[in-house]
């Protein structure tokens, strides 16, 4: 399994010709801007970074949201025990 990148996700976006219209409208770029990006020699500016995760469709989390899910997770998003009042499937 590959670990997530923002690099490989622009990438992937603006080299795919269904999606690289989507971030390029987000930024406000033409295709040599686009080109410029991918090759390193433009970079995204900071007012631009929410508009350009957005057309990526990625949401950024906190970590402390992330430990809270795996969590929950943990017990069971369907455990019938801590339903039924009798604790949660993980300890019995």
């Amino acid at each position: 399994m590959r670990r997530p990148s923002m690099e490989r996700a622009f990438r992937e976006a603006l080299t795919d010709p269904d999606e690289r219209h989507k971030v390029r409208e987000a930024l406000g770029w033409d295709d040599s801007q686009a080109s410029r990006f991918l090759s390193g020699h433009t970079g995204i500016t900071i007012d631009k970074l929410d508009a350009a995760v957005s057309a990526l469709s990625l949401r950024p989390v906190t970590r402390r949201y992330l430990e809270a899910i795996t969590e929950l997770a943990g017990t069971g998003v369907k455990c019938w025990c801590a339903r039924e009042g009798l604790g949660d499937c993980s300890t019995r």
